[in-house]
């Protein structure tokens, strides 16, 4: 192991590297005091290792300070490959692809096919303005504005809790922003194809913010493989310019980050410095309600509401608050226990790990830490993928559709996240009409995923279920009338087969939300199915 007065010496400067390289068996804080000194690229959970890029001299003296390194062959491959792309014929601005990756829109074809939705379907979504960047105020080049797709159904009666969905924060992570939009297309064009998404409209609110860092994005799009940051120009300006966005945020600034222009994780000269970081966090605060103090000890309201996700590349992991202080639980933040249990159940369909202080070191100013402290929202960084340039194959067989479902999963969290995400799911579900409503299915109190980490709680809230209930025309919480089964023989994955009350009146928008109820009291998160509303004998919706 790393002698720690050794690393010390070694932080002391962060010159660029020239190799892609695995580290094995570094402790929590030692990766935390390489990630902000040196170019971090993500976790290999396959090699159990951290990978960075290194200057063959930073490689020397880390070894002989104990370290373990190996030559990343496969990175370094796709490295060079996409260094290879010829971008003869790309121009800044072009809408499209980005070259050699047909699979990932560029800046200008992202905002396009968002702006297109808002303008095709009014009535479900909006194209906003959140603010501009560094290049458009201050830049030697065109700069751009950061944009949102807010989609909601403004005429619905009912509450609509938010979950925000930012991306792309860090230039050079191809996949986040494709999943981000694809999530926006998916809850937008195509909400009649599954029925479990129908009803989000009506029930929550989803801002989804695809290009967090668009300058800097624009960079990598003409080749620039290793832009991480946004496009600062007095930041090391010869070298490596810019400001890292997730070290400039208000939370937790100054810590476990580098205050090094040239440096990969550079905070920036002051706190919240940038106009990127200072149009996210003004426009959080027109969405979230301000729900705890702003400290570090006491916790949001177990019934708090809304529901932030950061999305990253690369390493398969859930993250959450805090995630600017040290290692170990006596750091945890005061809801960290409703924080695990959500990020678990996000995990279930991904099988990423999910912990806060064992997986990844600590980083300061982050935007997952200051949605959390001054809000009170569930927050959360997914590190998505196993590398920077994702192929396409990999994206859209695994990385999308694993995905998918998580981010389906925080929309339905998004009400009450450190409650119902404890109760089971209903994992199967289907209607039949004669001349009674049947509904058949599977509820599961099981699925929780964690990986190897071993922080709190160290349980999972799995119980027998006890009770199913049926709610008409909306989910429960609404007021809406409900109908309730007991479980014949409760058991934590168990089948069921209820028929509504003969005579039952049926909602005329044909909805039924059903949910299931634990031991322990607790109900999970709602499904729905829709049966054909009833006619009279003209014909004629009753």
């Amino acid at each position: 192991m790393i002698r720690a007065a050794a690393l010390a010496l070694l932080l002391l400067g962060a010159p660029l590297g020239a190799e892609v390289v695995r580290i094995h068996e570094l402790s929590p804080a030692q990766l935390g005091a390489l990630r902000a000194e040196y170019d971090f690229w993500g976790i290999d959970r396959a090699a159990d290792a951290a990978v960075f890029r290194l200057a063959p001299a930073d490689r020397v003296r880390l070894e002989a300070a104990g370290l373990r390194i190996e030559t990343d062959r496969e990175r370094n491959a796709e490295l060079a490959a996409w260094n290879a792309i010829d971008r003869s014929g790309f121009r800044r601005g072009a809408g499209g692809s980005i070259p050699g990756f047909s699979c990932y829109r560029t800046v200008t074809q992202t905002h396009a096919d968002l702006e297109a939705l808002a303008v095709q379907y009014p009535d479900r979504a909006r194209w906003v303005e959140v603010g501009d960047t560094w290049q458009a105020d201050n830049g030697s080049a065109a700069g751009d504005t950061i944009r949102a797709l807010v989609i909601e159904n403004p005429s619905s009666p009912h509450p609509r809790a938010p979950l925000v969905v930012m991306a792309a924060q860090h230039a050079r992570e191809l996949a986040t922003a494709e999943l981000a939009t694809r999530f926006a297309e998916l809850l937008v064009a195509n909400p009649a194809d599954d029925p479990d998404i129908d009803w989000l409209l009506d029930h929550r609110q989803v801002h989804v913010i695809a290009q967090q860092n668009p300058d800097g994005r624009r960079q990598v799009e003409a080749g620039e493989s290793f832009w991480r940051k946004n496009h600062n120009e007095t930041a090391c300006p010869s070298t490596n310019p810019g400001i890292d966005l997730n070290r400039n945020s208000t939370i937790f600034w100054g810590d476990f980050s580098s205050g090094s222009a040239c440096s990969d994780a550079y905070r920036g000269p002051v706190v919240a410095s940038e106009p990127e970081t200072q149009a996210i966090q003004d426009y959080l605060a027109t969405v979230f309600a301000d729900q705890r103090p702003g400290d570090l000890t006491t916790p949001a309201p177990l019934d708090s509401e809304g529901l932030f996700i950061s999305i990253h590349s690369f390493g398969e992991l859930v993250l959450f608050p805090w995630e600017g202080l040290d290692a170990g639980n006596e750091n945890n933040a005061p809801n960290h226990d409703g924080l695990a249990i959500l990020g678990r159940r996000m995990a279930a369909p991904t099988g990423y790990d999910v912990g806060r202080w064992q997986l990844l070191g600590p980083a300061g100013g982050t935007t997952v830490d200051y949605a959390y402290h001054e809000f009170g929202v569930a927050a959360y960084t997914y590190e998505v993928g196993t590398t920077f340039q994702q192929s396409c194959s990999s994206f859209e067989s695994t990385i999308w559709p694993d995905n998918r479902d998580a981010l389906l999963l925080a929309a339905k969290a998004a009400r009450r996240p450190y409650l119902e995400p404890a109760g089971p799911s209903i994992t199967a579900l289907a209607a039949t009409t004669d001349d009674d409503v049947r509904l058949t299915g599977t509820a599961d109190d099981t699925l929780y995923f964690r990986g190897g980490v071993t922080e709190p709680p160290v349980s999972d809230p799995i119980g027998d279920i006890v009770e199913l209930r049926v709610a008409a025309g909306a989910p429960a919480d609404t007021g809406a009338p409900t109908w309730s089964f007991p479980i014949a023989a409760p058991a934590p994955v168990t089948p069921f087969d209820v028929t509504l009350p003969t005579g039952a009146t049926l909602p005329a928008n044909g909805r039924l939300f059903v949910t299931a109820i634990d031991s322990a009291g607790q109900e999970g998160l709602p499904r729905m199915v829709r049966v054909p509303v009833p006619l009279f004998a003209d014909g004629f919706e009753s």
